[in-house]
């Protein structure tokens, strides 16, 4: 089997209210899809981020035309050594991704099969909490009141046993005064973590930390920025540090470890390059006594279904991972959005990644090169127009 052709295209599905973070708004959830057709007929699929011109992957991907796509690690080195700088590990991973799917399909086999067989069968996942605007029938969130209203809602509709507040965007005090009434209203047996984005100063994240101690985090997650900045607050708050910030690639690794500076990395199949390369990630984490969770990065069905089939063989990943997924109306998979059910989510079932897209909806949300995107806007807040991220801005 040789990989034939590679094509890309950008979508963009509608969220059930605009999301605010430290950056600006999600709007909606747009992401690039990636196909990968061999010889025999096989199709793999594959999924990145749409701030990435379909074009250059394409071009990028072109690369493996021609390849086994059992090659990987060949695969690896023609995508990601083309120079010095230049790594490609967004594209790297949609096409890790999608040559898994591939290598399933060819032998009729799940994709977690193929990396390493499934030590669980279901994967606990995090309600992921964010200050909304009010959209149609979606009523807006903006104080303590509203967030645990909101989080009741979706505890209810998915059972999530974990929580995770998304901050930055409020003072601190207020988001802190969120935490304090997350707590109070699920008690001692949810699990919390919150997020600042890292966007405090060292000095406010260290206050800040010291007062969040009393509400039992699960982990602080990038108060503030950087590996300097991460080692000052975990030196002086009792709270496990985790980040998806300030390691995000190898080389990061060992300077973190060496300043102390986190209790628990967040890997991202995308980021990292690959589910391979998170795999390797989970087992230098257990070998340096670090904890291993998985970041979310707005994915869609196929994103998340390879998330879901690498989360299963990871002994060690034993914290809830993040998803956006819930805050979803539609996706562009067969069968619609994947289900969630007492706050667990399982692998699709069938061959490769066990997911088929759905052309009509695809071609519903597809978003053209040239056409105007604020889910793809980066800094823009267009309920605040005259509003910029600053970092750190407390």
């Amino acid at each position: 089997m040789r990989i034939s052709k590679i094509t890309a295209v950008k979508v963009i599905v509608p969220i059930e209210a605009p999301l605010r973070h430290s950056y600006g708004v999600h709007e909606a959830f747009a992401r690039t899809l990636v196909r990968v057709f061999t010889d025999e007929g096989l199709t793999g699929l594959g999924e990145t981020s749409a701030r990435l011109p379909t074009e250059q992957v394409e071009t990028v991907g072109a690369r493996i035309v021609g390849e086994d796509p059992f090659d990987l690690e060949r695969i690896r080195m023609k995508i990601s050594h083309q120079g010095y700088y230049t790594r490609h590990s967004l594209i790297l991973g949609a096409l890790e991704m999608a040559c898994l799917d591939l290598q399933g399909k060819a032998m009729n086999l799940p994709a977690f099969k193929l990396l390493g067989g499934a030590f669980r069968n279901d994967v606990p996942v995090a309600g992921y909490l964010f200050y909304r605007y009010p959209q149609a029938d979606q009523p807006g969130v903006a104080t303590s009141e509203e967030m645990v209203e909101h989080a009741r809602d979706l505890v209810a509709r998915y059972g999530f046993g974990t929580l995770k507040l998304k901050g930055g965007v409020l003072r601190p005090e207020t988001e802190i005064a969120t935490v304090g009434a997350l707590r109070e209203a699920f008690g001692s047996t949810m699990r919390l973590r919150f997020d600042p984005n890292g966007v405090w100063t060292p000095e406010t994240a260290i206050s800040a930390g010291m007062r969040l101690e009393a509400y039992d985090l699960e982990y602080y997650e990038d108060p503030t920025w950087g590996i300097a900045g991460m080692a000052a607050v975990r030196r002086q708050t009792r709270i496990p540090i985790a980040t998806n910030m300030c390691v995000v690639d190898f080389d990061q690794f060992a300077p973190a470890v060496q300043a102390g500076a986190v209790d628990i990395i967040l890997s991202d199949l995308w980021y990292w390059g690959g589910l391979h390369a998170t795999k390797i990630l989970a087992r230098m984490c257990q070998t340096f006594g670090l904890g291993i969770g998985m970041h979310s990065g707005i994915e869609l069905g196929i994103g998340l279904a390879a998330m879901l089939h690498l989360a299963v063989t990871i002994p060690n990943l034993t914290h809830a991972i993040d998803v956006h997924y819930h805050h979803l109306r539609d996706d562009v998979i067969s069968g619609g959005l994947l289900k969630c059910r007492d706050g667990m989510m399982r692998p699709p079932e069938g061959p490769g990644l066990g997911v088929a897209l759905d052309e009509e909806r695809v071609a519903r949300y597809r978003l053209r090169e040239t056409s105007h995107d604020r889910g793809l806007a980066a800094a823009v807040d267009p309920f605040r127009p005259e509003w910029f991220p600053t970092y750190p801005s407390w």
